[in-house]
């Protein structure tokens, strides 16, 4: 994220100024236990824990903002994401390891559509997301943050489909 910053700050500042984009402070960004972090949101702001294996949108806003409050951090670093313990039909079991949770997604046209058939799920309405793997996909996952959603934040967008080229 601070290359990030640095990058948009040196190359594309005319742009920046053109969309009225004031950059958010990357100097330090502190690091949370999932867990940690979803206790200190419901203590704080007196909210109950639905789930304990993944963030509710409205947990991911106030994970900011308690940041903000108390750190006036701009971004802050969850770590321990429990992805062992999500059911997602599109990726395959990982691991957390200490800095971040890393998942890989099932890029075999063939695995994906067992474990959708295996979840019990339609194919229906999903032909051209599998279209893709039919054709050949190369090994991808990721971790936590996307530029799109690093772009949605810096626009001031509601929604991530705003900062997608295909959303």
């Amino acid at each position: 994220v601070m290359h990030a910053m640095k990058l948009l700050k040196e190359d594309y500042a005319k742009e920046l100024e053109i969309l009225k984009v004031e950059l958010p402070d990357a100097s330090r960004i502190p690091a949370v236990r999932f867990d940690v972090a979803k206790e200190l949101v419901a203590k704080k702001y007196n909210r109950q824990i639905r789930n304990p294996f993944d963030l509710e949108p409205e947990e991911e806003a106030l994970i900011g903002q308690y940041f903000k409050e108390e750190y006036n951090a701009d971004f802050v670093f969850v770590t321990h994401y429990p992805y062992l313990n999500v059911s997602r039909y599109c990726c395959i079991p990982s691991v957390s390891i200490p800095l971040s949770s890393i998942f890989f997604r099932i890029h075999d046209y063939n695995a994906l559509l067992k474990k959708i058939e295996d979840r019990g799920m339609e194919t229906e309405g999903m032909e051209q997301y599998l279209d893709t793997f039919k054709y050949g996909m190369p090994p991808h996952g990721g971790l936590g943050i996307g530029l799109e959603r690093l772009t949605m934040q810096l626009l001031g967008e509601e929604n991530v489909r705003e900062a997608c080229l295909f959303p």
